[in-house]
């Protein structure tokens, strides 16, 4: 990988007093202005020398505290909830309330380590400050100034070193920590480049990211989104890590990159980070990668050297692109080196990195008057970053809702989930199959606990054996054939009598008993109640009187339909056939029924045979006829019995 360097002069572009030429010789109104804050309230929070500013969005001075220390102005004030900034001022942390009531308080001293002071950072959701003493280590304190915990770069566990493997007596802590709130996390790397992830609660290192192979210097941002960028402007690369494991999902490259603190990304509200480039253009990167430049073809002469500054929407960001006279960009071995001439102008403008658009743009010149600041800022230094903030603060060409401190940080961690990412890297059709045939064998076997806690609800298997009821179901489907089989043989027969019909209708008698068995008693489904369908069927009227009819064809092709009377006899003997079913529940009972069945229908054939020679003649009627042969029906069976 070709490695770069980039080496940028820096350039003073705003002077207020470049309108005051008798100001000029005073050095004493020229006054720098540290890193600026923009509050909730919409202000801008910055320091000066002894003295700690309030600053309105048009520029005038809301208030202003002075400070028995000068502050440092390469750290921006830090909010600390209850109305309260936190300064760091000559290595002391001082704690600035907002005056109440018109009464200004004197500043508070919080943190005075008597040693070099790297950075410091705020949990306000832990109420807790972690600051980064040099040669010493990471300290916690909560906002009552009680000392929480000291966290080292030296760390082992279960007799392996997880940070500081390289040179184990010399490593430290040699960067300002970095809260992510929805994560509970602090991010500080170490002079080796190893990069820790520590919980918020205590010492507990939760990952250890070792980037010494890429470059040791780098900046960290977290995302809010369940991810952390390490930026490494030497080598003009962002990556991405899990903020959970600290594994890298992603790098990408940018342009050349300043080495100043204007490398720094932004995140807005739709999960885009975006970062300016010495080429001129504004590099944003989606969660999962995607790249968008803004704008796609810059000028070969502008510069983005200040970081991206995010709107009160969260959705928009404001971006100062400088405009130079000349600029040039040299390789010399592995590195590039960025030269510029004088600049010219600078072109602030409001974009919108999700959807590349560019809603305001405007240009300025050194002249200022446009910029319609108050007075009160002709007294400071005013570069492109201090403009930058103050047109963000008063937004500018803003055409979005602003959020309120309450949406603000109930949204603030909306982004931890990510958008689609892929578990699984296999087939994505073989789990979709899969996932169906998982909810198929669910339904199935639902449908199984259903079937089973029905049947076993049926009243033949309560304290019943279960062998007993299938080799009852298996007889009743046995006599079924058997009795199909016999109607059959019967219609076949050349001759058609009345015997034939009466021995017929009992046979279909019999087989409706055996069938409403198998589908209501000795059923695999639930108990039909009989008597309820009974008394249902009783209502209705049988068509034509009851009467049932039955065909024949004989051997010389010629049809006969005799019909069919109930008599009252019948009905009674099949309600007394009824009954002999529904009693009889055991397999022994079942085979002696068979038998009798078999002998029945032995006696009906013989009686048939007899009755058939011995009145042939036809004179006798029809009523005689079926007489005779029931009794003689009766009288076989008795016999036979």
């Amino acid at each position: 990988m070709v490695t770069f360097r980039f080496f940028f002069v820096s350039l003073l572009f705003f002077s207020a007093i470049s309108q005051l030429p008798d100001q000029i010789l005073e050095k004493k109104s020229v006054r720098i202005l540290s890193k600026t804050l923009i509050g909730d309230d919409g202000r801008v929070y910055a320091c000066s020398d002894n003295d700690f500013f309030s600053f309105e969005s048009n520029g005038s001075i809301a208030w202003s505290i002075h400070m028995n220390f000068k502050c440092n102005t390469n750290l921006a004030p830090v909010y600390s909830g209850l109305n309260q900034m936190l300064v760091l001022a000559e290595n002391r942390i001082l704690r600035v309330s907002f005056p109440r009531n018109g009464t200004k308080s004197e500043p508070e001293l919080f943190f005075d380590p008597g040693e070099t002071i790297l950075g410091f950072a705020v949990s306000i959701s832990s109420s807790s400050v972690y600051i980064t003493v040099k040669n010493h280590g990471l300290y916690a304190y909560n906002m009552l100034r009680q000392q929480l915990w000291i966290a080292e770069p030296k760390t082992e566990r279960f007799g392996y070193r997880l940070g500081c493997r390289k040179d184990y007596n010399n490593c430290k802590f040699d960067s300002r920590p970095v809260v992510d709130s929805c994560e509970a996390s602090i991010y500080i790397s170490n002079n080796e480049g190893e990069l820790y992830s520590l919980s918020l609660r205590d010492t507990y290192y939760q990952w250890i990211q070792d980037f010494s192979l890429v470059d040791q210097f780098f900046t960290v941002t977290p995302g809010n989104n369940g991810l952390v960028y390490v930026v490494f402007p030497a080598k003009s690369l962002v990556f991405a890590l899990d903020s959970f494991s600290g594994d890298i999902l992603w790098q990408k490259p940018v342009g050349p990159l300043t080495e100043t603190s204007g490398s720094d990304p932004v995140i807005d509200t739709n999960s885009w980070v975006s970062i300016g480039s010495l080429d001129g253009t504004l590099y944003s990167f989606s969660r999962t990668g995607e790249l968008h430049k803004i704008p796609k073809n810059a000028e070969t002469d502008s510069v983005i050297q200040i970081a991206p500054l995010l709107d009160c929407s969260g959705k928009a960001v404001y971006v100062s692109q400088t405009k130079l006279e000349g600029k040039i960009d040299r390789v010399i071995e592995d590195y590039i080196y960025v030269s510029a001439k004088k600049p010219e102008t600078a072109v602030f403008s409001l974009v919108v990195p999700e959807t590349r658009s560019i809603y305001w743009s405007q240009s300025y010149s050194d002249q200022i008057p446009s910029l319609l600041l108050d007075e009160d800022l002709q007294h400071f230094v005013l570069d492109e970053r201090i403009v930058l903030a103050f047109i963000a603060a008063s937004n500018t060409g803003n055409s979005f809702r602003c959020r309120p401190k309450h949406e603000k940080l109930s949204s603030s961690c909306s982004f931890t989930e990510p958008e689609h990412l892929d578990i699984y890297i296999g087939n994505e059709r073989a789990i979709i199959w899969f996932l169906l045939f998982e909810f198929v064998v669910m339904v199935l076997f639902a449908a199984l606990v259903r079937f089973c806690f029905i049947f076993w609800k049926k009243k033949k298997l309560q304290g019943r054996p279960f062998s007993a009821f299938l080799d009852k179901r298996r007889l009743l489907h046995r006599k079924r054939r058997e009795i199909d089989r016999t109607i059959t043989k019967l219609q076949n027969e050349s001759t058609a009598d009345e015997f034939t019909v009466d021995e017929i209708g009992d046979l279909v008698q019999e087989r409706e008993n055996v069938k409403r068995k198998l589908y209501s008693t000795y059923s695999l489904g639930r108990d039909i109640d009989e008597s309820k369908s009974k008394s249902k069927d009783s209502v209705l009227p049988l068509y034509g009187g009851g009467s049932r009819s039955f065909s024949f064809r004989n051997r010389e092709n010629e049809s006969i339909t005799i019909f069919q009377t109930p008599r009252d006899d019948s009905s009674s003997e099949e309600s007394y056939r009824d009954q002999e079913y529904d009693d009889d529940d055991s397999v022994a009972d079942d085979e002696h029924d068979e038998v009798d069945l078999d002998r029945k229908q032995k006696g009906k054939i013989l009686a048939h045979s007899e009755g058939s020679s011995s009145d042939g003649d036809e004179s006798c009627g029809i009523g005689s006829s079926r007489r005779s042969i029931y009794l003689k029906k009766r009288s076989l069976s008795l016999m036979t019995s």
